[in-house]
């Protein structure tokens, strides 16, 4: 995990009653933070590995972010990438 790409669109994730604070917390800093890189998340909070870890997992359950297998990047969105085409 080395890079974030933001696919930027509606906040749909911040009404989502499925995702915890942190989870919320957790993506609002990847999706507004360009300069974020892979777990250098630390940097910006106080969590430890293993908080950010269940985060990461959470947002992959309810589909805010995915791992793109070609470029071998963590896709992040503000809504479920399963609405993605359905939003543009």
């Amino acid at each position: 995990m080395k890079q974030f790409n933001v696919y930027k669109t509606s906040m749909k994730y911040l009404t989502d009653k499925n995702l915890s604070l942190n989870a919320k917390g957790f993506l609002s800093i990847v999706l507004f933070n360009d300069n974020i890189i892979g777990l250098d998340i630390e940097k910006y909070c106080t969590d430890n590995k293993e908080t950010i870890k269940d985060a990461l997992l959470e947002l992959r359950i309810n589909k805010y972010i995915k791992y793109d297998t070609e470029s071998k990047k963590l896709i992040a969105s503000p809504i479920p990438y399963t609405e993605w085409d359905k939003e543009r």
